[in-house]
């Protein structure tokens, strides 16, 4: 069975490890916006670890293009498997460039980041950007656990361990 590289399946975990983090503690965590005035120490790791989630992004990007393009099932599922693929990188992206977007406008980063103290609060554009940042962070989880069941599906259906292709 052909396999990724090590250094592409290391990506693939950690970038998973670092998106389950985010989505799962934001989740769990993290209020809605805060007010003017409020705690912000909720947000300060979930901003941190979301810009290397999108940089993570950028190389895998990069490197996905160098990695060989395996067909599972040498079908039209294999369209759905390209484009589920497709989806989840493009709401990453989607998902990190409004929470980016959210925290400039707001001055929500800087004051967690450097303590600047000059959070403006919610604004309707802020609220705009938070909201898509939201949704958007709710098709990635939808799309992630299409990624998953489909792995699952897959070796259940076909006997093969198509897991080994993604593993060290």
């Amino acid at each position: 069975m052909e396999k990724y590289s090590k250094k592409f399946v290391t990506l693939h975990w950690l970038h998973g490890a670092i998106l389950a983090f985010l989505l799962i503690g934001a989740t769990l965590k993290l209020p809605d916006l805060p007010k003017v005035g409020g705690d912000l120490s909720a947000f300060k790791m979930h901003i941190i670890v979301g810009v290397i989630a999108f940089i993570l992004l950028i190389i895998r990007v990069i490197l996905v293009r160098k990695e060989p393009d395996f067909k599972v099932y040498n079908s039209s599922k294999d369209i759905l498997v390209k484009w589920n693929h497709r989806l989840i990188y493009l709401f990453i992206f989607i998902s990190a460039v409004s929470g980016m977007a959210t925290a400039k406008i707001s001055n929500l980063g800087s004051d967690v980041l450097l303590g600047t103290n000059s959070y403006t609060g919610v604004t309707p554009l802020v609220k705009t950007l938070a909201s898509v940042h939201s949704i958007s962070t709710t098709i990635l989880m939808v799309l992630i656990a299409m990624h998953i069941i489909g792995v699952i599906l897959y070796t259940i259906q076909t006997k093969d361990n198509i897991i080994k292709r993604m593993w060290f």
